[in-house]
């Protein structure tokens, strides 16, 4: 964008299509529950791609110009021009992707982790640790959008509640978080607000290179 006022406009643009996309997760999520299966017995992929299905289905993204697929390849200079593999690609979960007055190509990502409040058994005999799924949201979800393989993107995060409440969710990894020391320049999640009318939607403030790179997340509960 040229000009500061044109990079002000696009800036207002920008925030209003995360809200959509936020506003659609949360919409493909209700639609998820009004057709229950037994979420919180499945693996993050499938529920990631039953709810990539709800949102599609609801004619909220159409309404709104924005299209969603999943398992985006992130293929970087290395890949287009170097050695390295495309097989080797970087993945994340959803991306959204819209045009801005056929001028400029939006696009957001969004990153999706199975979590549980408690070490708890599936049907199946499989043990989930809680504490894992935990540091997996740090490591490739937290981290990842802030200062490691997703940090060129704008993205947000998902966490698929299968165990517990969200509210719980939340104070264990806050507690991880303070456990690690890394605040500021990893910030806890707070600022709880609704959107849809679902309360379990939160922020938290991150720094990198003296840049604050604000996070969203919006916490999925599967668990009842």
């Amino acid at each position: 964008m040229n000009g500061k006022l044109n990079l002000k406009v696009y800036q207002i643009v920008l925030s209003k299509f995360k809200s959509h996309c936020h506003q659609g997760v949360v919409l493909g999520y209700k639609s998820m529950l009004s057709n229950p299966s037994e979420f919180k017995q499945w693996k993050e992929e499938k529920i990631s791609a039953r709810l990539l299905h709800e949102m599609k289905k609801i004619s909220f993204f159409k309404s709104k110009n924005i299209v969603v697929g999943r398992e985006s390849d992130l293929e970087d200079e290395e890949i287009l021009f170097g050695e390295k593999e495309a097989a080797e690609a970087d993945r994340i979960d959803f991306i959204f992707s819209s045009t801005w007055k056929q001028k400029e190509y939006l696009e957001y990502f969004g990153e999706a982790k199975n979590l549980s409040h408690k070490d708890w058994k599936k049907k199946t005999r499989k043990n989930v640790k809680a504490w894992n799924q935990r540091d997996y949201y740090f490591k490739t979800g937290i981290n990842g959008l802030v200062s490691g393989k997703y940090n060129k993107l704008e993205g947000f995060l998902i966490g698929y509640v299968v165990n517990g409440s969200a509210t719980n969710n939340v104070l264990e990894l806050n507690k991880f978080l303070k456990a690690r020391q890394l605040f500021p320049s990893i910030g806890f999640i707070e600022n709880k607000k609704s959107i849809c009318s679902y309360p379990e939607c939160y922020s938290s403030k991150n720094i990198k290179d003296r840049k604050e790179i604000i996070l969203h997340h919006i916490f999925l509960e599967f668990d009842s």
